[in-house]
């Protein structure tokens, strides 16, 4: 990589005389990634009878999840912990992918995040209409508000309702698209350091390597928190369709 956005590019790979974007092949090796890792944990649960280490981690995130929609929707949202939790276990693997050398990070390209956002947001309007009916159309008019203001309220609430799949995905595509930028710069720059030979700025190599270190951890954080945000503001707006106020 000699472009600090060339770890961004879709390419196409020659796979049996078709061309399949680089997106796919690591999006196909990343679903059978996880179904190997949930089939092998099951089958040692039912073998050994016991728990390793990562599946008490899986079991860990499963309880936060829930916990998660009992605080955002109640128990009512807890019949759509299926896709709450698969939604929250898909991008963050799809988040840590990124970080193997050689693999495109999914999640920092606007199309893959907006598909997933307008997805589940339209979900989220079918659940709101076969639930609610007509109140389902009250989440535009604000409680208590004056009555000749109704018109530029309803107008305004339905634009902030429309912009939610957008803040959904740009927040998600921003959030890694910088972070693995940032990552380019610094590694870029211990890479010239070491191959100029330059001997005086070798001395001062350990603090770009620590910085490195540092945004290297940073980044495994902000992959999980990005996944947690993502699955928060999906159960308030499933919340706002399973509850009229």
């Amino acid at each position: 990589m000699y472009q600090a956005l060339e770890q961004f590019k879709v390419i196409n790979y020659q796979i049996f005389s078709y061309n399949i974007p680089n997106y796919i092949v690591s999006l196909a090796v990343l679903i059978l990634f996880i179904l190997f890792i949930t089939f092998m944990l099951n089958l040692k649960n039912i073998m050994f009878l016991t728990q390793s280490f990562v599946q008490i981690i899986f079991e860990e995130l499963y309880i936060f999840v829930l916990n998660v929609i009992k605080q955002n929707i109640g128990n009512l949202g807890i019949m759509y912990f299926p896709i709450v939790f698969n939604v929250f276990y898909f991008i963050y693997f799809i988040n840590i992918g990124g970080l193997i050398g050689y693999n495109l990070q999914l999640t920092s390209h606007i199309f893959v995040t907006f598909t997933i956002s307008i997805s589940l947001f339209i979900g989220v309007i079918i659940i709101g209409i076969y639930n609610l009916k007509r109140k389902f159309l009250n989440q535009f008019i604000p409680k208590d508000a004056p009555k000749l203001l109704f018109p530029l309220l309803v107008v305004i609430e339905t634009i902030s309702y429309i912009i939610r799949p957008f803040t959904l995905g740009i927040r998600l595509f921003a959030n890694m698209f910088s972070g693995h930028v940032l990552l380019f710069v610094i590694i870029s720059f211990v890479i010239v350091i070491i191959e100029k030979k330059l001997i005086i700025f070798k001395i001062f190599l350990i603090f770009p390597i620590m910085l490195l270190f540092f945004i290297m951890t940073l980044e495994l954080l902000i992959m999980f928190l990005q996944a947690y945000v993502f699955i928060i503001l999906f159960c308030v707006y499933l919340n706002d369709s399973l509850h009229a106020h």
